[in-house]
């Protein structure tokens, strides 16, 4: 399947995950980013800090492939995660 194909499918699949609540916390590999990106994020949705949650969202689209070649997993959770986070925090 051709790669344009396949973001095409992944967008609306990210927003089915979202919107379910299937990717949790314990879903997204901690261990494969740095020590306290969980807390940054987690920190950043309860004081309502939409620039940086986009911040940190847009670096985690933009190294998804590279991430992968390096732990052999995308950002695909990890985006989900934060965009769970976007929303609590009333981003838009």
């Amino acid at each position: 399947m051709p790669r344009t194909a396949l973001r095409t499918l992944m967008v609306p699949l990210l927003a089915l995950l979202l919107l379910t609540g299937c990717v949790t916390a314990q879903q997204v590999r901690w261990n494969t980013y740095a020590g306290q990106l969980k807390t940054r994020i987690d920190s950043a949705a309860a004081a309502g800090d939409c620039g940086t949650l986009d911040a940190i969202l847009a670096d985690a689209v933009a190294t998804s492939g590279r991430h992968a070649r390096a732990t052999g997993v995308p950002n695909d959770a990890l985006v989900v995660y934060i965009q769970a986070a976007r929303s609590k925090a009333g981003c838009r």
